[in-house]
């Protein structure tokens, strides 16, 4: 009797020890309906299991490699992707595509920029190839020439799906002294999300170094609306203050900050102490 009970127990749990499964087509099948429940962990045991029982099973490997990258199992999604062997122009980009996100999470700059290129050799318009070589130039080499070219021709090649590199892209365009530049894309990335305080600290900052102070206080406002600890909103709102001699305004901004417990709050009150 008790032993009925745990095994009854044992498929409430895991109902997906208890599957059915015998065959490979049978795994990659119940794989691909994992994925589309987004149980991903789930899923790479199944098409783990398709491979066991068939090593031949080549879409297995490529649909392991996926759900590895899903799961931020990099390593292991470089082993099975290169064990995938395409068989189209199509299934190549697939591949590389995946095998270059996967160097990338790796700090792997040369594997990745090579996969996504190899990508671009077949597809040159393909968004995520370009937001790849973006993101590699951005977040490891630091080459941020480089960066805003392929974040500029993924926004052009593939928009909608390169939004989510605008601030990115804007953060390059203030550090490159582009304000003009980074106020446009600013623009059109807090259409896509305007609850982003982040968004709105870097707006502010581009128009503070545009000295167009009125329209930055505006942005750095929305910003500390949107996060009351935005750091950035209050030492920038206070650069505002200084540039305009309001220097009660701007000590506020330094008590906050203080409370805040920033670095930028020393900052900002050697700038007030300058102030004449």
């Amino acid at each position: 009797m008790q032993k009925k009970f745990f095994f009854h127990i044992l498929l409430i749990i895991s109902p997906f020890i208890a599957s059915t499964q015998t065959t490979a087509k049978d795994w990659y099948k119940k794989g691909v309906e994992l994925i589309d429940k987004q149980d991903y962990e789930n899923a790479l045991a199944a098409f783990k299991n398709a491979i066991s029982k068939d090593g031949k099973y080549n879409d297995a490997y490529y649909a392991v490699g996926w759900c590895s990258n899903e799961l931020e199992k990099f390593e292991d999604a470089v082993d099975y992707l290169n064990k995938y062997v395409p068989v189209s122009n199509e299934t190549k980009k697939k591949k590389c595509n995946q095998l270059g996100t996967a160097y990338l999470s790796l700090q792997n700059s040369k594997g990745a920029i090579e996969q996504f290129n190899q990508t671009l050799s077949i597809s040159p318009t393909d968004g995520i190839a370009l937001r790849g070589i973006g993101n590699t130039y951005y977040e490891i080499e630091e080459d941020h020439d480089s960066a805003i070219t392929y974040y500029e021709k993924a926004i052009k090649a593939d928009e909608e799906n390169s939004k989510p590199v605008y601030y990115k892209l804007a953060w390059l365009y203030n550090d490159a002294e582009r304000y003009d530049d980074a106020v446009n894309i600013l623009q059109k990335a807090i259409q896509y999300d305007s609850e982003d305080s982040g968004l709105r600290e870097e707006l502010g900052f581009a128009y503070y170094m545009k000295e167009e102070y009125e329209f930055a206080i505006t942005q750095l406002n929305k910003a500390i609306s949107l996060d009351a600890e935005s750091k950035l909103g209050y030492y920038y709102k206070g650069l505002c203050f200084v540039a305009t001699n309001k220097k009660g305004e701007a000590m506020s901004m330094y008590y906050k900050l203080k409370e805040l417990g920033t670095e930028e709050a020393g900052v900002l009150l050697e700038k007030i102490n300058g102030m004449k």
